[in-house]
């Protein structure tokens, strides 16, 4: 029995998309981690360019909750 090509692609838009979505907090975690260890701290700068990359992966993540469902409907039993 082969796969369904059609939930394999399903699939792994949703898993590229979770994965895009680790890949932007990690950014955001490394760029607080290298404004501490320089001591360049201002709040502000900080906070826009957390919120930046919060709202990004706030985007990303509605997007793969809306995949996931259109994926369910697609293969619900």
């Amino acid at each position: 029995m082969y796969p369904d090509p059609q939930r394999l692609e399903d699939i792994s838009s949703i898993r590229d998309a979770m994965r895009q979505i680790s890949q932007e907090a990690s950014v955001a975690v490394d760029l607080l981690d290298a404004k501490v260890e320089d001591g360049h701290l201002d709040g502000r700068t900080e906070a826009r360019d957390v919120r930046a990359i919060l709202e990004l992966i706030q985007s990303l993540t509605l997007e793969v909750s809306e995949e996931l469902d259109a994926y369910q409907d697609r293969h619900a039993p």
